[in-house]
């Protein structure tokens, strides 16, 4: 069965993008902690636009989604989306596994 993408939900994406990235930022958080725990001067800006992480990464990925699926959306609109071929499987038939890990 061959299928197509021909639009991208802009927003319920971007939201969605923006609350995953919430744990990576977090990360970011810890080293910023860090750098403020250190207590040099120099460490002080750099500890507090890393201890905003989560704030200004889930912003970054969120923007950039909706820039990323508007321009999908326009070019899909034109001559058409991602394609790709699925195949349904019987519901008693089991799924073959791969040979990736092997």
């Amino acid at each position: 069965m061959l299928v197509q993408v021909n639009r991208i939900s802009i927003y319920q994406n971007a939201k969605f993008l923006a609350v995953i990235y919430i744990p990576i930022g977090l990360i970011y958080s810890l080293i910023g902690i860090g750098f403020l725990l250190s207590g040099l001067d120099y460490l002080r800006f750099t500890g507090i636009v890393f201890l905003l992480g989560p704030v200004w990464l889930s912003g970054l990925v969120l923007v950039g989604h909706v820039i990323m699926a508007t321009i999908y959306n326009f070019i899909a609109s034109k001559m058409g989306g991602v394609e790709f071929e699925l195949t349904e499987l019987p519901e008693n038939k089991e799924v073959p596994k791969d040979n990736f890990g092997d």
